[in-house]
């Protein structure tokens, strides 16, 4: 640049003043055409540019195209099943329709279609997909099982509703002053019910007569812990209440929560909360919503020790001899030394646990709110997954003779599988939220359900107790107790009890229900359980 401007100077020097003027003209003339070409040129680019997005116009309204039927499945690690959509245009918009046949939806509309470019998402299903080459692909719910769409295809129709015979009528039924929640305990021939106006009641399991009952101050949605000379709840401000087993006066109350704590809210959505279990030396162990787990002399109510979970514990705690099984809301699976009080396995599950882990062999089972049943070893390590597709699972295993039972919650269903592999056996529709724990007597698997009633819900859930084969699944006979009011549940979101030959659920509108099924079961979840010490 430089040099070429001192060459310019130097030609200037050497040409006369007229011959410059001449050269000065000339350049403006030059400098004025050029201007006039560039506005040329811009205007022609304009032009052009327009007719190209005119031209391009249809072509990016026509892609992607996600109109019309999908059909494919969505794959897990232990299954696959059938799974399929179909968009529809209208003056609305793109909407979509969801075909889901093991989880009860057959074409059920779910609104606008939230696609952007070659991508829709559905977030209630967390289900995310790209579309290439006529084919969908992507993952769904939060374990991101691959999902695998092509266009085309039919979706099967729905199967006829099952057929349960009639069940045999109740033998006695009562209702108390306010709704149940929470399990009712057995001891010898009594029933002990905890309700949400802070009553617990004392009944005879053989006609439902009243034996006493206790007023609290605070709602009760934990299950009753029934022992020999006591009965032990947890109210919902983390207070542990000990009551006399025979006339019900209270014996002691331990808070749980230090002085002047806040309580935090519970953020179950079903109520789900802590019950304590106890030892064979009279320690009772209890979580609380701080993420505690407590240990409390049972003859006294006096601490003895706590330990920091670091999460919210909604659930009862499992007992595998010296350890003691934790789920808390976090995901966290923990065995913790109750001597020791030491960890020997942590582990996080991709969901909330609120049920109670369960030991059997060499695996511990147990359920979260990712919608999958884990097989952990025991050093947290995953030995096998099985999926519930989009179904929170809340319900505490019962394992009796090397078989796994559980309920589902929007699966609906109740199962037997295989511990060791997570394998299932079978898987019968129930109808409802099936949160409890089943009972299993002779060939007898018994369940309890809930309904609800919920504006938005896109599945049904009706409440009721049911009978079914041990051996098949296949339905035996079905009691369905009245819808419950708008907004709310109805049925049974606690697990059964089976004692005195009597099968009794407690109901959310507080109503008792008692079947004479002969054969007992134990009141609480079968675990194996090793000697008390090493």
């Amino acid at each position: 640049m430089l040099d070429e401007r001192r060459h310019v100077g130097a030609a200037h020097e050497r040409t006369p003043r007229k011959a410059v003027r001449g050269i000065r003209f000339a350049n403006r003339a030059r400098t004025a055409l050029n201007g006039a070409m560039a506005l040329a040129l811009r205007f022609l680019l304009f032009v052009c540019g327009c007719a190209g997005l005119a031209l391009a116009a249809p072509a990016d309204v026509a892609t992607p195209v996600f109109e019309g039927v999908w059909t494919g499945e969505i794959i897990a690690p232990n299954t696959r099943t059938e799974f399929g959509l179909a968009f529809t245009s209208t003056s609305d918009g793109v909407l979509v329709s969801v075909h889901f046949p093991a989880m009860f939806l057959h074409s059920a509309n779910f609104g606008a279609a939230d696609i952007h470019g070659s991508a829709f998402t559905l977030r209630p299903l967390d289900l995310s997909l790209s579309l290439a080459d006529d084919r969908l692909t992507g993952t769904f719910g939060p374990a991101k099982l691959r999902v695998e769409l092509r266009r085309g295809g039919e979706f099967t129709p729905p199967p006829p509703e099952p057929v349960y015979p009639a069940a045999p009528a109740p033998t006695w039924t009562r209702k108390l002053d306010a709704g149940v929640w929470a399990s009712p305990a057995g001891f010898a021939e009594f029933v002990y019910v905890a309700a949400i106006d802070g009553k617990v009641h004392a009944l005879r399991a053989t006609d439902g007569s009243e034996v006493w009952t206790w007023t609290g101050s605070r709602a009760l949605y934990g299950a009753p812990l029934a022992t020999q000379d006591s009965v032990y709840v947890l109210d919902a401000h983390a207070e542990l209440v000990a009551l006399s087993r025979l006339d019900g006066t209270l014996r002691w109350r331990t808070p749980l929560l230090p002085a002047g704590a806040s309580l935090p809210e519970n953020p179950t959505f079903n109520h789900r909360a802590a019950a304590p279990v106890i030892d064979t030396k009279g320690v009772l162990y209890v979580g609380s919503p701080d993420g505690g787990v407590h240990a409390i002399r049972a003859r006294n109510g006096r601490p003895i020790w706590r330990y920091d979970a670091r999460a919210p514990i909604y659930a009862p705690l499992g007992l595998d001899g010296n350890d003691l099984l934790v789920g808390t809301f976090d995901g966290t699976v923990i065995t913790l030394d109750r001597r020791s009080r030491r960890e020997s396995m942590r582990t996080t599950l991709g969901g909330a646990v609120v049920s109670t882990p369960v030991v059997i062999g060499d695996r511990i089972v147990v359920g979260a709110r990712d919608y999958l049943l884990y097989g952990l070893d025991r050093s947290g390590r995953v030995a096998w997954r099985n999926t519930f597709w989009f179904s929170w699972v809340e319900s505490t295993p019962r394992v009796v003779d090397g078989i796994l039972y559980l309920g589902g919650s929007d699966y609906r269903r109740v199962s037997a599988l295989d511990p060791r592999t997570g394998e299932q056996k079978w898987a019968t529709d129930v109808g409802g939220l099936s949160w409890g724990t089943p009972v299993v007597s002779g060939g007898t698997v018994f369940a309890a359900t809930a309904g609800q009633n919920i504006a938005g819900t896109v599945l049904k859930h009706i409440g009721a107790i049911v009978a079914l084969n041990r051996q098949t699944g296949a339905p035996l006979w079905r009691h369905v107790v009245p819808d419950g009011p708008r907004g709310g549940f109805s049925g049974f979101t606690g697990s059964l009890l089976l004692t005195e030959g009597k099968l009794i659920g407690a109901a959310v509108d507080g109503t008792l229900l008692a079947f004479s099924v002969g054969a007992t079961a134990p009141a609480l979840p079968a675990q194996p359980s090793r000697s008390a010490s090493r």
